[in-house]
């Protein structure tokens, strides 16, 4: 079922109201048309809603229900993603998106390639709110991750509540036993950038209450850390059975 998420002010009484991109997608692309079920998300609460009408610039949609199957992961993640080369940016947020991370925050480190000034970034910043918008439609999220950056790495805050984890390919200590030792629900990774990261950096998150911890013997590349990290978590103390 196709899946929107609206504000507050699109919901009048018993109706909601569809407008913009995802009016004509609705119309023009999936040609959707009345009586077809679409869930819509308003806050925390998913509206099962029906098409009533389409007119020439809104879709009308009846509530009929509400969903209360819980969508959302237990944990509350923090991507810390140092920024890449080429689409790799937009693969991992469809893919972080897709396993449950609630903010990714893209950074640069010592031995960052990319360099973008701030007119770039934003412009980038558009693009990846957007993958991450449309990757929550598809999984059936009901929150957005947010998109934060472009940061440096000694911008980042100490977090000592919470379980912080920096993936370093000279690490020889496996993150499984932090797992199975962890209580917090809210858990920080840091991935480097394709040309890992340098010792100083290694040391300046450690300051800041991150562990340095393996993936495993074999060396993941930039893209690949992440969904594996990610995967691994959700399964370990998250939502995938």
């Amino acid at each position: 079922m196709y899946r929107t998420f609206r504000n507050q002010d699109d919901k009048i009484d018993d109706k909601i109201l569809i407008k913009g991109e995802d009016y004509n997608h609705i119309k023009n692309s999936l040609r959707l048309s009345k009586g077809s079920l679409i869930h819509q998300v308003i806050g925390d609460t998913i509206f099962v809603t029906e098409i009533e009408e389409i007119t020439s610039n809104e879709i009308i949609c009846k509530i009929i229900d509400e969903d209360s199957i819980q969508y959302e992961s237990p944990l509350n993640i923090t991507l810390y993603q140092c920024i890449l080369k080429s689409d790799k940016n937009e693969y991992i947020i469809q893919k972080a998106t897709e396993l449950g991370v609630n903010k990714i925050v893209f950074v640069e480190t010592e031995r960052t390639v990319v360099k973008l000034d701030d007119k770039k970034w934003n412009k980038k910043k558009d693009r990846f709110e957007k993958i991450a918008l449309e990757s929550s439609k598809q999984s059936k999220r009901t929150f957005i991750p947010e998109i934060e950056g472009l940061i440096k790495i000694n911008e980042i805050q100490n977090t000592s509540n919470c379980l912080n984890l920096v993936f370093y390919e000279n690490e020889k200590e496996s993150f499984k036993s932090f797992l199975s030792d962890s209580k917090s629900k809210d858990i920080n990774i840091f991935i480097g950038p394709e040309g890992g990261l340098s010792e100083d950096n290694i040391e300046s998150l450690i300051s800041k209450g991150f562990k340095s911890v393996s993936l495993g013997n074999r060396i993941l590349r930039a893209d690949t850390a992440p969904i594996c990290a990610l995967s691994i978590i959700q399964y370990e103390l998250g939502d995938i059975e």
